[in-house]
């Protein structure tokens, strides 16, 4: 039941966003003000989207420099059998 909701869901949503994504040019030329909220949302929105995948980005470089470094600084015996 959980999956055909989601799909539901999914199916709806992108059906919304494709809909959109034809009528906005026509619907802003027209004054209309549900693209005017829908505007409105997304510029509030977007600086919140960008600092999160800005931060994720930034930790996933972080991430992979250590895990660079510890592939690049030498091992001994005992290191080398827990990396493996």
């Amino acid at each position: 039941m959980t999956t055909l909701l989601v799909t539901f869901a999914l199916t709806v949503g992108l059906a919304l966003v494709v809909l959109l994504s034809v009528a906005a040019p026509t619907l802003r030329r027209r004054g209309s003000r549900t693209m005017a909220r829908i505007d409105a949302a997304a510029e509030r929105a977007l600086p919140v989207l960008r600092h999160h995948r800005d931060r994720a980005a930034a930790q996933l470089a972080d991430r992979l420099e250590a895990q660079r470094r510890a592939a690049r600084s030498p091992r001994d015996d005992h290191g080398a059998a827990r990396a493996r």
